[in-house]
C-alpha cells in the first residue's frame, strides 16, 4: 500500500505543468526548427512546411504547401537560406518569393537532419548515423562517449552483439561554435546524457572527456558560448522532482555556474519541493547576459567571474502547453530553442505554442 501511494504521489507531481495549461487555447502548430535571418524568421513544422514571417511586423509572408518534406534549415556565412529534404536534397531559398533551387543532390536519399556552414564555407550534414560531408563524400561516425545511464550495442559478425562507447547518436540539440566544432546533445531523461564534439577545421571527431561533467547526471537542452567563446551547457529534467544545471566549460573544465537546488521553496508544502527545470539558454551580446528558459519561467543573469549564479532576474513567465516526457516521470521542456535578433530582442521556439518574440516589455507569438 505505501508503495502504491508513493507512485500515486509522484504521478501528482509529474503532472502539475497540465494541469496549469488546462485553459489555455491549444494552437499546437508543431513546430520543429527554427532559424532567426536578418529580415524573417522560419519556421518547420512536423510536415516539412515551411514558415516565414517579417520580423519587423511579425506578419507572416509565406507558407510552404507539402510537395516537399522538408526536415532542416541554416544559413551560410553570406546569410544565404538552405533547406534540407527528407529525401537527400539540399536546396537554396530565394528570399524574394521564397522559390527553391536544389543546390545539391546527395549521393543516397538520406534524410538531412542539420545543416552546418563553417567559416570557410564548408558544408557538412547530419544524416542518419553520421557527420557527413556531401562534397567529398566522406562521413564521420566514430565518437567516443562518455558514461552515462544507457547501454548501446553493435552487431557483428550478423548473429553477435558487443556494448561499445564508440558510435554516433542523433542529437536533439546542435550548434556551432566560433572554433567551428559542431556541439550534438541528446538527454535520455533519467539515463543522463551524452554530448559529441566534431572539429570541421581539422575534419575529425573530438573527445568530450570534460573535467567535472557527469553524463549520468547530465540532461542538455542548448549548448551556446559568450563573446570570450566560454561554452555552455544547460541541463534540466523533471522526473518526480524539477531540477537544473548550467555549466560553463573552459579550458576542459566545467564549472556549474547555476543549480536550481539553490532556489527550491524549502517552505513549500509539497515534500518533494516545486524545484525549476531549467531548459535551453542563450547568450546575450547586448548586455553580456545568460538568459534561459525554466518551469517558473524565462531568467536572465549576470556570468560569474567565479562561483555561481546568486541572483537570476525573472523577466517574463508565459502559459506554455507541455509535453510527456518519454524517458522520466515528468514532462518534457517546451522550449526548444532560443536565440537573439540583430535588433535585441528574445526570440524562442516551442513545442506546442508556436514562436514568442519578447522585446524587453511585451511577448508576441507567432504561428
Amino acid at each position: 500500500m505505501k508503495t502504491i501511494i508513493l507512485i500515486l504521489t509522484f504521478t501528482s507531481i509529474a503532472f502539475i505543468s497540465f494541469a496549469q495549461t488546462d485553459n489555455l487555447k491549444k494552437v499546437n502548430p508543431n513546430f520543429t526548427k527554427m532559424l532567426v535571418g536578418v529580415e524573417n524568421v522560419y519556421a518547420l513544422n512536423a510536415n516539412g512546411q515551411l514558415y516565414v514571417w517579417d520580423l519587423k511586423t511579425l506578419n507572416k509572408k509565406y507558407t510552404s504547401d507539402r510537395s516537399v518534406n522538408y526536415t532542416s534549415i541554416a544559413k551560410d556565412t553570406l546569410n544565404k537560406i538552405y533547406l534540407g529534404t527528407a529525401y537527400g536534397e539540399i536546396h537554396s531559398l530565394n528570399t524574394n518569393d521564397y522559390s527553391t533551387d536544389i543546390f545539391l543532390k546527395l549521393k543516397k536519399d538520406y534524410s538531412v537532419s542539420d545543416i552546418f556552414f563553417n567559416s570557410k564555407g564548408e558544408l557538412f550534414l547530419i544524416v542518419p548515423y553520421a557527420i557527413y560531408d556531401p562534397v567529398n563524400d566522406k562521413y564521420w561516425k566514430d565518437f567516443n562517449h562518455q558514461p552515462n545511464g544507457m547501454i548501446v550495442s553493435k552487431r557483428f559478425l550478423f548473429f553477435f552483439r558487443k556494448r561499445t562507447n564508440k558510435y554516433f547518436g542523433m542529437p536533439q540539440y546542435t550548434f556551432i561554435d566560433n572554433k567551428d566544432r559542431i556541439w550534438m546533445t541528446k538527454s535520455f531523461g533519467e539515463f543522463g546524457g551524452s554530448v559529441q564534439l566534431f572539429d570541421t577545421r581539422e575534419r575529425k571527431e573530438l573527445s568530450v572527456d570534460i573535467d567535472n561533467l557527469n553524463f549520468g547526471l547530465l540532461f542538455p537542452k542548448s549548448v551556446f558560448e559568450d563573446k570570450s567563446q566560454n561554452i555552455y551547457i544547460t541541463s534540466g529534467l523533471q522526473h518526480f522532482v524539477n531540477s537544473g544545471d548550467i555549466f560553463r566549460i573552459k579550458n576542459n573544465l566545467a564549472s556549474k555556474i547555476y543549480d536550481s537546488e539553490d532556489f527550491r521553496d524549502t517552505t513549500n508544502v509539497n515534500p518533494f519541493g516545486d524545484g525549476i527545470f531549467v531548459g535551453p539558454g542563450a547568450f546575450n551580446p547586448f548586455d553580456n547576459k545568460i538568459y534561459f528558459a525554466t518551469t517558473d519561467g524565462f531568467y536572465r543573469a549576470s556570468i560569474p567571474i567565479k562561483g555561481k549564479i546568486k541572483n537570476p532576474e525573472l523577466i517574463f513567465k508565459p502559459e506554455l502547453l507541455w509535453d510527456r516526457e518519454p524517458l522520466a516521470i515528468g514532462v518534457t521542456m517546451s522550449v526548444k530553442r532560443l536565440e537573439f535578433t540583430e535588433d535585441n530582442r528574445l526570440i524562442f521556439l516551442t513545442s506546442k505554442n508556436g514562436i514568442g518574440i519578447y522585446d524587453g516589455k511585451d511577448l508576441k507569438i507567432i504561428n
